[in-house]
């Protein structure tokens, strides 16, 4: 996907840069400099996250209650999470119910909503290629699904809770989750919350320091891969494609047969 596919897609869309800003979560002056061609060389992430908006061919408004004491729910064209305009803190995550999903990032407190069947499966598969790989090759490594409280920094200014982690460093482990950056992050889309995944966990990830991070995107049928430690081995896959993993060497997925079944 070059910038001039990318100009194609908005003109059918009928999107200005300013709502491609908001349903991408990209500042719009990044926005307005890509698209003028000031910026020669944009961030690979900021064109995979504007490749998503651009694709639903439509505008999807969104609202944001402004509540000062509870999370407001952000509507798209489904639930994905609810969002708060108020500062949240680690002590807030830790008041939540156990049962509870949310993740927080700068401050802001998203609570998750249940993941459908389609996301299950594909964890449940996953999980279970990466542990028997792990397992066959007598590895250290090991292998986590949500919900699993991941302190990306190792406080509680960023609390996320990947879909599927892979932590090699065992001393980063805690008996209520992880404390720093996982080796391998892998994220499974919905519809409605691609920005999410593509770009605000995506900057927190690589600013971590996660060694690699997949997203998975069921409906498009492509895996992106995002190899923070080898930008050349960056690359986006689709599902007829053996994926390898850059952090578990000899292990490769393919999704369309890790889709057979469904």
């Amino acid at each position: 996907m070059d910038i001039e596919d990318l100009k194609q897609m908005k003109k059918q869309a009928g999107l200005t840069n300013q709502e491609i800003a908001d349903l991408s979560g990209i500042p719009v002056s990044t926005v307005n400099k890509i698209f003028s061609g000031a910026t020669k060389n944009p961030r690979y992430a900021s064109l995979l996250a504007l490749e998503q908006v651009l694709a639903k061919k439509e505008k999807i408004p969104f609202y944001y209650d402004d509540l000062k004491e509870e999370p407001a729910i952000l509507r798209e064209e489904t639930v994905p999470y609810m969002y708060s305009a108020r500062e949240y803190n680690g002590e807030d995550i830790e008041r939540l119910s156990e049962w509870s999903r949310a993740e927080l990032i700068n401050g802001k407190l998203y609570m998750l909503s249940a993941p459908n069947r389609l996301h299950q499966y594909f964890v449940s598969g996953l999980i279970f290629e990466i542990r028997s790989h792990i397992k066959q090759n007598k590895g250290k490594c090991q292998v986590y699904a949500s919900p699993f409280d991941v302190r990306l920094f190792g406080d509680d200014s960023t609390v996320v809770q990947p879909d599927i982690l892979v932590v090699c460093n065992r001393d980063i482990l805690t008996e209520e989750g992880c404390s720093g950056a996982p080796d391998w992050v892998i994220e499974i889309v919905s519809k409605s919350n691609s920005s999410h995944d593509y770009v605000r966990k995506l900057m927190q990830y690589q600013k971590a320091g996660v060694r690699e991070y997949w997203i998975v995107d069921p409906f498009e049928k492509q895996v992106s891969v995002m190899n923070f430690e080898d930008p050349e081995k960056t690359a986006q896959y689709t599902y007829q494609d053996s994926v390898p993993s850059g952090v578990l060497a000899g292990l490769a997925i393919r999704f369309e047969e890790l889709e057979e079944g469904y």
